[in-house]
């Protein structure tokens, strides 16, 4: 069962986006782990800075299953 939390991170990187939240990364992560069939987690795709400034943990995408898990 997908709790609200989770809907709602999936839901915002339905198209894609790179995660730098850490409570994000771990929720994410453990979707990965119980639904693999639901989200891609793939290198940051947006992040282009020096590594001087925060960096992202990893980019993530849902899938087509994902996206019906929510309904999208």
């Amino acid at each position: 069962m997908i709790n609200e939390k989770t809907k709602e991170l999936m839901a915002a990187v339905a198209s894609g986006a790179d995660i730098y939240n850490y409570g994000d990364a771990k929720i994410l992560r453990q979707l990965e782990k119980e639904n693999p069939e639901m989200v891609d987690i793939v290198e940051a795709r947006m992040y282009t800075g020096d590594g001087t400034a925060q960096v992202p943990y990893f980019g993530a995408i849902l899938t087509d299953e994902g996206r019906a898990a929510i309904a999208l």
